[in-house]
């Protein structure tokens, strides 16, 4: 069932045990209505009030911190609040003279704070904005497909390409990732993020687990097959990082449950109203912190290059 927002389904997976990979068989006419105005990765919006700006001001310091290694205030703020397992540092370390391409940005919301660094070049597509986004900082988002990458950056080449939970919503990842790495520098690196099928999480709570995320998500990748997708497509895979959060745990419970994620008695709508008492919180806080040093997480980075 699509369990965003509790409507259509059931909609039908495979799963391989020979590569461990879980699959739509069946692929849908028309996914663009399962990506509404109200989609999570389109609500992004460029800081204009004091408080936003504030905070932006404050993850930019952290950012260059851990990026850079400078500033006594953003040393301070990561400390006090350090950073989370999936934040980007952990799997790359940027430059100010990166280019950087995301694939399926959404409205940019990291392109955003990457420009805000003073990345050189940070410019995004998503097939599913409304429209070209063209943010006060530089950073750029083209309502474009991978298909036509051509067009828009023509002789152009990034050090890094990303798919931040991109590529799992493609009905055909090989000539996404085959495309997108026509546009890479040579020494440069593609950051895959995505769901981990084979994961403990997925196999706990099966149809239930959240990061099926049907039907937005078509195909799920097992690490093994990660692996060989990624010799299919002429990449090898250098590094994996395990970003597993309690968010996997919590969704699930709830599908699992029946309660959509943005219904008023979910955890992410409404903490007070939710399912999950405190005990339950720290168990599934120590799950997932074994679960990502055992490499076992439901949620990967895969850095491939040639």
């Amino acid at each position: 069932m699509e369990m965003m927002h509790g409507r259509d389904g059931p909609f039908r997976y495979v799963h391989c045990e020979d590569c461990g990979s879980t699959y739509q068989p069946e692929k849908l006419d028309d996914y663009g209505k399962y990506y509404p105005k109200s989609y999570y990765s389109f609500q992004y919006k460029e800081p204009e009030n004091i408080s936003a700006r504030l905070r932006q001001l404050k993850r930019r310091l952290r950012n260059e911190y851990y990026y850079f290694g400078t500033g006594v205030v953003g040393r301070w703020l990561a400390r006090a609040r350090p950073c989370p397992v999936n934040h980007l540092s952990r799997h790359t370390q940027l430059r100010r003279d990166m280019s950087i391409l995301e694939i399926g940005s959404g409205t940019g919301e990291l392109l955003h704070e990457l420009a805000d660094m003073g990345i050189h070049k940070v410019v995004g597509i998503d097939p599913f904005v409304p429209q070209d986004i063209a943010y006060r900082n530089g950073a750029r988002v083209f309502k474009a497909s991978i298909a036509e990458l051509g067009q828009r950056f023509a002789g152009e080449t990034f050090d890094l390409i990303m798919f931040n939970h991109a590529l799992e919503h493609s009905p055909t990842p090989a000539d996404d990732l085959i495309g997108a790495s026509k546009f890479l520098k040579p020494g440069g690196e593609i950051l895959v993020r995505l769901p981990v099928s084979g994961s403990e999480i997925s196999e706990q709570y099966g149809k239930y687990w959240w990061s099926l995320d049907a039907p937005r998500h078509i195909y799920i990748f097992s690490v093994k097959s990660m692996k060989l997708f990624a010799q299919k497509c002429g990449l090898t895979v250098r590094r994996v990082h395990f970003e597993g959060t309690i968010d996997d745990f919590l969704a699930s419970e709830q599908h699992k449950a029946g309660i959509p994620l943005l219904d008023e008695k979910s955890y992410v709508v409404t903490h007070d109203l939710s399912v999950f008492d405190p005990v339950q919180l720290k168990a599934y806080e120590e799950a997932i912190d074994r679960q990502n040093k055992a490499g076992t997480a439901a949620l990967a980075g895969f850095i491939l290059g040639f």
